[in-house]
């Protein structure tokens, strides 16, 4: 589209690794906030608070180092993952806005914000409480440096263009009459092929990123009988060899998931969004473990669905291989897992690509 881009992490070292053959100028985050000690949060506006926005001094300071940054690029627009900051900076200095993400991000326009849906009781005057908390923090901030107030904290989101980059289905707030949803986006190359080393019915797992599993999750699958692959990149190579002598087939890199889904059941995965879209693509029904919220509600979005399964509080141990049991013993996980694939099973990542590119493209009016 002609357009200079400019990314700002907080990951430098990865981005640019990753964007090493690209023309992209690459910088480190302007600002953090510090972080409150880690709490439950039951909505954004907790999420927000948990962030450290609920303290004014700080966001004033914060929001100026945004506001000089953008300021001095002075970008045709500001696209935001999950950068709350830059869309206040964008917000007070003019600048079109746009979020882009799988919706988490991207509250629901309503006040107060609803709180997340993850299968617990939820004192919703308290959540309005902290929402109020942090609405006063954030109008403090932008009076600070001149700005007009929010009547709401929903109006900052409200103020940018949404591009959700999922499936209804998997949208954690619900499906959402006002949302156009663009479809997953993911990587698709880097991929091995399955191998599964030992005997027994097979299981997969996949975690991100160098992370490891748990290892009463490899304990219970591997006494229980299954042969155990796990694609962990960026694993450790003492890590890899400790679950080798467990028994598991271990990958460091990707593994092609709809060559996965052919040929095994049961497919566990910690809930990255992109890879929970795959599997159901690939008619499979996938069996979360949550490390985080994004990932807890999508979880149980899809269990309310009976598209997915978590450990959830009602899970009885061995909870791992009840979540097997869950599949075997009701077959409308696997049928509604075969009806998304029917549906989605030939999306292409591309496709989304290119709605996003479209959307952009009218956006900026190119």
């Amino acid at each position: 589209m002609g357009h200079e881009v400019v990314l700002c992490t907080k990951d430098e070292a990865y981005v640019r690794e990753f964007f090493r053959k690209d023309s992209v100028t690459i910088y480190e985050l302007p600002a953090t906030l510090e972080p409150r000690p880690n709490a439950l949060a039951r909505s954004h506006a907790e999420l927000l608070f948990n962030l450290g926005f609920g303290d004014s001094r700080a966001v004033s300071a914060y929001l100026g180092r945004w506001r000089e940054l953008i300021d001095t690029l002075r970008p045709d627009a500001v696209f935001c993952d999950h950068s709350d900051g830059a869309l206040l900076a964008a917000y007070g200095l003019s600048v079109p806005a746009v979020l882009i993400g799988t919706g988490f991000f991207q509250p629901p326009d309503q006040a107060p914000m609803p709180a997340y849906d993850i299968g617990l009781e939820v004192d919703q005057a308290a959540v309005a409480r902290v929402e109020n908390i942090v609405l006063a923090s954030i109008n403090s901030a932008l009076k600070m440096h001149g700005n007009r107030h929010l009547g709401r904290l929903a109006d900052i989101y409200a103020y940018a263009a949404r591009l959700v980059t999922t499936f209804s289905e998997l949208d954690c707030y619900g499906s959402r009459q006002d949302v156009d949803y663009l479809g997953a986006l993911g990587p698709t190359g880097r991929l091995a092929d399955p191998v599964w080393n030992h005997d027994g019915e097979k299981a997969y797992c996949y975690f991100t990123r160098g992370r490891l599993p748990d290892w009463e999750f490899v304990r219970q699958v591997t006494d229980g009988g299954y042969s155990l692959l796990i694609a962990a990149p960026g694993i450790a190579d003492a890590d890899r060899a400790s679950l080798i002598q467990c028994g598991v087939t271990v990958f460091n890199r990707h593994v092609d998931l709809e060559q996965v889904c052919a040929q095994c059941r049961y497919v566990f995965s910690e809930g990255n969004h992109g890879t929970t879209a795959k599997i159901l693509r690939y008619g499979r029904v996938p069996m979360l473990i949550p490390r985080q919220m994004e990932q807890l509600a999508t979880a149980n979005r899809l269990q309310r669905l009976s598209l997915g399964v978590y450990p959830d509080r009602q899970t009885a141990a061995p909870m791992y291989l009840n979540l097997i049991n869950a599949i075997d013993s009701d077959p409308v996980y696997e049928i509604n897992a075969q009806r998304f694939s029917n549906e989605f099973r030939d999306w292409d990542e591309r496709v989304s690509a290119s709605k996003v590119r479209e959307a952009v493209s009218r956006m900026l009016n190119l």
